[in-house]
């Protein structure tokens, strides 16, 4: 080792110059700590060097690597499969829940498209209901209804009338069916040609009492009721609606669907409240058999014993016609003013013009009563239970089966005195009358008529006292 002050060479191991005495490990040290600085600096510039570069390298990087997931991200999203598949879910639950909802209407709804295609019979002795069965212009009615006659008066609910020909008549059931020409081409209520089941909401559709246009709202409360009568009346619908003279032949409704499942026909003797309706099913095969092929006056005619008779006369019929027209005015006058009766308060009050139709209306149901010999035709002008009530139904049942003859010439009302809770209408009466021996008298009688107002405010009698 050399001394770098004098350049004499000293041994390897030599602390200290021969010659001069110089400290040689001095340089050696130093050397060495230059060399170790060096070579800690340069490591330390290539980490910082790296760690630049990395972190150049990972800003650089990033924005690429947030679009390369947003690219993944849209091809891979679900939101356009679920935006294409939205619609056909959308499309298909219309499907599923419309048709139920528009099968099924308000009452409201019901009554009012239904009631231009229900009409008021009317006859020379009474008047009954009936509907359009098909677009040729036929209408239902019951066969009690028209029985009698081959022409009658149909009348709609806006007050027109026009005339019908009955087509087909049944002695062994209570159904008929009347063309009239006037109606071919209208749209006929919608028929239900299965049974309906118990509990159905139900609405009856008629003219009551001749209340035209009325419409009463109940339930089905029995099937398979069978009885006789003057008709057979089997499997029919018990019902809660109200029905009473005049609604006979009316349709009745299913208050959701508004289709047509029964005939309106008869009342429980016992309780007014139950009533019956001939399911339109059992009918549908026998009256499109009269609609294919209408019965011929003559056979009309030929069905009932007192048809025997029966000779179509064209100038009678313009007469009876002409009695149609009055009989309807006069109708029309008793509902105008009997509706005025009804105040805000739902109470009802007496009206004489109201009173006396209500009597002659009576009369004429009364003939029709010993007539058939059924009460079931003044039954609903009577209080129930009342002393009317009970006399008449004992009456006729009494001169039921005996063959006596009644023709009733005049019934006049000669008074009306109106009381606070009942009215007392006087008539004078005369009739013929041929008994069992086949021996004809004439009455002359007076008759006092005790009428009360129901909580319907229809008229109902509770006594008849006769003056001969």
């Amino acid at each position: 080792m050399f001394c770098m002050q004098c350049g004499t060479k000293n041994g390897e191991d030599a602390k200290f110059c021969s010659s001069c005495g110089l400290q040689l490990n001095v340089t050696r040290m130093s050397s060495k700590k230059k060399k170790t600085y060096l070579i800690v600096a340069i490591v330390l510039s290539i980490l910082a060097l790296v760690g630049i570069g990395f972190g150049i390298i990972l800003a650089l990087d990033e924005p690429v690597k947030i679009a390369q997931t947003e690219e993944v991200k849209i091809p891979l999203t679900p939101v356009k499969t679920e935006a294409e598949e939205i619609p056909k879910e959308e499309t298909e639950k219309p499907k599923e829940e419309v048709p139920p909802v528009s099968k099924e209407k308000e009452k409201t709804q019901i009554i009012k498209e239904s009631q231009s295609r229900v009409f008021t019979i009317y006859t020379e002795t009474g008047l009954g209901s009936g509907f359009l069965f098909e677009e040729k212009g036929t209408v239902v009615t019951n066969a009690h209804v028209v029985a009698g006659f081959t022409e009658v008066v149909v009348r709609n609910v806006n007050g027109q009338q026009t005339t019908g020909r009955v087509i087909g008549i049944s002695d062994e059931y209570d159904v008929a069916l009347i063309q009239v020409d006037d109606y071919a081409g209208e749209v006929p209520l919608e028929m239900e040609i299965n049974e309906t089941e118990i509990g159905s909401e139900v609405i009856a559709l008629g003219s009551p009492q001749g209340l035209e246009n009325s419409a009463s709202i109940g339930y089905l409360t029995g099937l398979d009721r069978s009885f006789e009568s003057d008709f057979q009346y089997e499997n029919v619908y018990q019902v809660d609606v109200q029905i009473s003279p005049g609604s006979s032949g009316g349709p009745l409704l299913d208050a959701k669907t508004g289709k047509v499942i029964g005939i309106n026909s008869a009342l429980l003797t016992a309780d007014q409240s139950i009533g019956f309706s001939i399911p339109l099913y059992t009918m549908m095969d026998l009256l499109q058999s009269w609609s294919d092929s209408p019965m011929t006056s003559n056979e009309v005619a030929s069905i009932f014993s007192f048809y025997d008779d029966y000779e179509y006369d064209p100038e009678a019929s313009a007469k009876a016609d002409s009695y149609y027209e009055e009989y309807v005015e006069e109708e029309e006058e008793y509902v105008e003013e009997d509706s005025e009766e009804v105040t805000e308060d739902d109470t009802y009050y007496f009206e004489e013009v109201g009173l006396s139709d209500f009597i002659v209306h009576f009369r004429d149901n009364y003939e029709m009563a010993l007539y058939y010999e059924d009460f079931y035709y003044i039954e609903d002008m009577l209080l129930f239970e009342s002393t009317a009530y009970t006399e008449m139904a004992d009456y006729i049942y009494e001169v039921t089966g005996q063959g006596m003859m009644f023709e009733f010439t005049s019934n006049e009302v000669t008074d009306i005195v109106i009381e606070e809770d009942y009215a007392v209408v006087s008539t004078f009466e005369v009739f013929d009358f041929m008994n069992a021996a086949g021996e004809w008298s004439t009455y002359e009688r007076v008759k006092d008529y005790s009428v009360v107002i129901d909580e319907y405010g229809t008229y109902q009698i509770t006594d008849i006292a006769i003056y001969d």
